[in-house]
């Protein structure tokens, strides 16, 4: 049952065990109200002609809760829902049996329903079925044990039901979300390297210690752009599993991890250039490698990144090895004259040694759109870095 994990391990397993961590993913597309609207009634009405619970509510309930645009999250919920309300409704009708119902008994029984909730690894919403249950159960009254049983069975009735309605036609995977995500995460990172490229100097600027140059946030931000893709990848994973209408998305999930996990790697290297550009301009230290000569690097870097990934606001593209290879060419030049003159210029060892530190993550950022634009074999995905 489980989806073999491509491009590095960015793609969720979508085992068994972890379909009872799935979350509510909210209301959706118009398209998805309509269909919520049309399963609660049928829940409603199947519940009031067929079962034999007092009130027909648990049915239409548990349909309105579980229902998801996709087929494997619809049944993550399902099974927390069914199990969580079985869980509830059977205790709390044993305990109400034995020990009446009075303030202290329903004040231990939500207590504890809430401790057993806690210690259960499912998602929130799959723990808080248990004590939800329990309230009911308590609220409404103890019955026979009978009709309690017929609550927990209107419950599995609304779970197939939500189950039916997603199964029966489900939602289209929607791809272009990831690849907004992506596109975002790409724009994100070619900011921060224009940032990065002009935000040192002028000659003689000073920043106090403890305080950042302006690039700093924009490149921690960069991480949060990488966890968004990453979700989007996940969602759009799961909205293709289990679904008819998504195995020509689910053929192209391993590629697309792999666009990720590549664009990754870039994105922790230019954090890395940011981290070190901080560190080594406007310190009140003489530099060989000045901010002027910093700042072409980076704007040749940026533009290599241009050809490479596509401009800002553009699809994500991958560019012809031609065009990527001339523009490599060029940087590696340029670098190459950098490095010797950091090397002929620089009195201080350490100074050198940062300079060349600081080129040499260029480079990597330059081998890395290299391998961008060529890249087919997902076993060398390690040396890419991580998202």
């Amino acid at each position: 049952m489980a989806q073999s994990s491509g491009g590095g391990g960015l793609l969720p397993e979508l085992r068994l065990g972890d379909v009872l961590q799935q979350r509510n993913g909210g209301l959706g597309t118009p398209a998805h109200i309509i269909r919520l609207g049309i399963a609660v009634t049928v829940a409603w009405l199947v519940a009031i002609t067929f079962s034999r619970s007092s009130l027909g509510i648990f049915a239409p309930v548990t349909t309105l809760l579980v229902l998801q645009s996709s087929p494997w999250s619809t049944l993550g919920l399902s099974l927390q829902r069914i199990l969580g309300t079985g869980l509830g409704v059977l205790a709390a009708s044993i305990w109400v049996n034995l020990v009446g119902l009075s303030w202290w008994s329903f004040l231990i029984a939500v207590v504890a329903s809430l401790f057993v909730a806690r210690m259960i690894p499912w998602s929130i919403a799959g723990q808080i079925q248990i004590p939800i249950a329990v309230v009911f159960v308590l609220a409404l009254g103890s019955g026979s044990m009978q009709q309690d049983i017929w609550r927990v069975l209107d419950v599995v009735i609304g779970g197939l039901i939500g189950l039916l309605a997603v199964y029966l036609y489900p939602a289209k995977p929607r791809p272009a979300e990831f690849e907004a995500a992506l596109t975002r995460y790409r724009d994100a990172i070619i900011r921060v390297l224009d940032l990065v490229g002009h935000g040192n100097g002028p000659e003689g600027r000073l920043l106090e210690p403890g305080v950042n140059h302006d690039y700093v946030d924009a490149s921690r931000a960069l991480r949060d752009e990488a966890d968004s893709a990453r979700q989007a990848l996940v969602k759009l994973a799961e909205s293709s599993f289990w679904n008819p209408r998504g195995r020509e998305v689910a053929a192209r999930l391993d590629e697309d991890a792999r666009r990720l996990r590549r664009l990754g790697g870039i994105g922790v290297q230019v954090r890395g250039i940011a981290g070190a550009a901080n560190l080594l301009f406007d310190r009140g230290v003489t530099q060989p490698l000045t901010p002027d000569r910093f700042g072409e690097l980076i704007d040749q870097t940026a533009r290599m990144a241009r050809v490479t990934l596509g401009d800002e606001d553009s699809a994500l593209t991958q560019a012809g090895h031609e065009s990527v290879e001339r523009e490599s060419g060029e940087l590696t030049a340029a670098l190459d004259a950098a490095a010797r003159h950091v090397m002929v210029h620089a009195d201080d060892v350490q100074a050198v040694i940062d300079a060349i530190a600081l080129l040499g993550r260029i480079d990597h950022i330059r081998r890395q759109l290299l391998i961008y634009s060529t890249w087919t074999d997902d076993s060398l995905d390690s040396e890419q870095g991580d998202v």
